[in-house]
């Protein structure tokens, strides 16, 4: 008889705490989290537009400037977007190295990299605007401003191919055709979706 009221109650126990366990997260769960909780950013949505257009060999990058003013938020964002840009002009130069000069010597890939990224770099005033998240703090009277800029892929084709012109090795070793092919398609994709 007292085991089986034993085992009863140790039934009715578990029972308990599965009940109280399912309805919501236990004070051990509450304390991993510490207190945090995920939340969505404005930059989620250009980081996804920005990794689509990277995949494209389209330049673009986020600038994010905050300011009482809402002119300065604004050129404080085109700023760092522009500087976003020129990283991501970097790292287009070094995967289509890699990926496109494998036999060309050391000295006449770094001549040729420098020249794209001069050429590139010179043309990042004329980044444009893609994307704006404008935002306003009531309480401070403070402006945050989210920028996606890009810049016309066309100009990264260029200074490829005056970069590549009168240099033989680059010309017979290069495979240039497939990297023109590539790059022509992300310009292509620009002026059809994201040239504003």
């Amino acid at each position: 008889m007292k085991t089986t009221r034993f085992l009863l109650a140790a039934i009715f126990g578990l029972a308990l705490t599965f009940t109280f366990s399912s309805c919501g997260p236990s004070k051990a769960q509450q304390a991993a989290g510490g207190g945090f909780e995920t939340v969505k950013m404005p930059t989620d949505e250009l980081l996804q537009i920005k990794k689509e257009m990277e995949g494209l060999f389209i330049p673009c990058g986020i600038g994010i400037g905050e300011s009482t003013d809402e002119m300065v938020a604004r050129n404080i964002a085109a700023d760092g977007a522009r500087t976003d840009i020129a990283q991501t002009l970097n790292t287009f130069v070094e995967r289509l190295s890699e990926s496109y000069t494998q036999n060309v010597g050391n000295e006449a890939k770094k001549v040729w990299e420098e020249s794209i990224r001069q050429s590139t770099h010179q043309e990042l005033n004329g980044a444009t605007p893609y994307k704006v998240i404008p935002q306003f703090n009531k309480e401070n009277s403070h402006w945050k401003i989210y920028s996606l800029y890009t810049l016309n892929p066309e100009f990264l084709e260029k200074a490829i191919q005056a970069a590549s012109a009168g240099q033989e090795e680059l010309e017979l070793r290069m495979k240039k055709e497939d990297m023109m092919k590539k790059l022509n398609e992300g310009t292509t994709a620009y002026n059809e979706k994201y040239k504003k």
